[in-house]
Formats: structure tokens, C-alpha cells, sequence
């Protein structure tokens, strides 16, 4: 037995005739892409929130602490980047 939720969309006629042909150039149907672009617009999303909660943390603990890497030591590290002698990431 399949369970789920039920979501009813409605979609302008443009992006419904889209749908409706990629569905059939894929042998799929409507639903099944609509599922799929759904999960991975859902997914790209979660990682932006993640992103921009970790870039928030670090601003905090920055106000915190005020330690930061300086521009000359991450700009060494940088121009290190494929050589021979590639530098470690600096650190606070």
C-alpha cells in the first residue's frame, strides 16, 4: 500500500504544457517530475538555510571574540594553492 500526502498544485498553462511534454519525452509522468523537482528544490533550499545559519554563527562568534585570519595570511595561503609547496589553512 502507498501512503503520502496529497498536494494539489495549480499551474499556469505555460508550465503545465512544459511539464506535459517533458513527461512524455521521458516516458514519466506529470506527478513523478513534479516530485522530483519539488525534493530538489526543497533540498536546495534546506542548504541555503544551513549556509546562511552557519554564516550567522560565525558572525556572532566574530562579534564575540573579534579573531579573524588576516588578509595577508589567507592571501599567502591562496597563492600557495597547486604549488609545490602548498601552505596549510590558516587558522584564527
Amino acid at each position: 500500500m502507498i501512503s503520502g500526502f496529497m498536494l494539489g498544485v495549480r499551474l499556469d498553462e505555460q508550465l503545465e504544457n512544459r511539464l506535459a511534454a517533458l513527461a512524455a519525452k521521458m516516458n514519466r509522468s506529470k506527478s513523478y517530475l513534479a516530485k522530483e523537482a519539488l525534493a530538489c528544490y526543497i533540498e536546495q533550499e534546506e542548504q541555503k538555510q544551513l549556509e546562511n545559519e552557519l554564516t550567522m554563527a560565525r558572525w556572532r562568534e566574530y562579534q564575540e571574540t573579534g579573531e579573524v585570519v588576516s588578509h595577508e595570511a589567507m592571501e599567502a595561503w591562496l597563492h600557495s594553492w597547486g604549488s609545490d609547496s602548498e601552505k596549510p589553512c590558516p587558522v584564527k
